[in-house]
């Protein structure tokens, strides 16, 4: 084999390698979270994040129905939660209230992206998504508008084995704290109480 006919060889070898190595690599899509979709019970116990240590302060018990919408050439870029719950215990028992969170892969952060909105706050949340499909441990780091400033936190999902119950764990800062303090805020439970899947 000549000199010339070896590059081309080599070269064309080169060329298609990188050709499959990128098929093989595909871009997550929201599918990737497909457990998500149905419905959930789901508990909320809230604490005073400046004192966690004083113990629950009120829980919420509810729903929350998870389904894709938002297609693109028939296929879905968005999974949307909607949740129902109903303060039950504590300071604020019997209120309820609703909430809205719409997720997506963006293409521009590389990763999954949140939004949340809530009938009780009138700040948006605006988070960032990991799913650790070996652990099956969920992060979420965000922020939400508060007054004079941001709450930053993070909130750990922990999904059981078929991705049909977790257990989550929210720890927050807020403006008036110190920027490396991050105290407990939210701990709660999910458990997938009906499936539907959407093509």
């Amino acid at each position: 084999m000549t000199y010339k006919k070896l590059l081309t060889f080599l070269t064309v070898l080169f060329f298609s390698s990188t050709l499959f190595a990128q098929k093989a690599e595909s871009k997550p899509s929201i599918r990737n979270l497909d457990f998500l979709i149905g419905t959930w019970e789901i508990q909320f116990e809230f604490y005073n994040t400046y004192h966690p240590e004083k113990g629950i302060w009120f829980t919420e018990k509810g729903t929350q129905t998870c389904y894709y919408d938002l297609d693109l050439n028939r296929e879905p870029k968005y999974i949307i939660c909607k949740g129902e719950v109903t303060c039950d215990s504590g300071r604020f028992k019997d209120r309820e209230r609703t909430f809205l969170e719409a997720i997506r892969y963006g293409n521009f952060v590389d990763g999954f992206e949140r939004i949340g909105i809530y009938s009780n706050w009138p700040g948006t949340a605006k988070e960032y998504l990991n799913y650790d499909s070996i652990t099956r441990a969920m992060t979420i780091q965000g922020e939400l508008d508060v007054r004079n400033g941001k709450e930053r936190y993070e909130d750990i999902y922990l999904f059981d084995e078929g991705n049909t119950s977790y257990t989550r764990k929210n720890v927050a800062n807020f403006p008036d704290m110190p920027i490396t303090k991050f105290n407990l805020t939210v701990k709660g439970t999910g458990k997938k109480i009906a499936s539907k899947k959407q093509d």
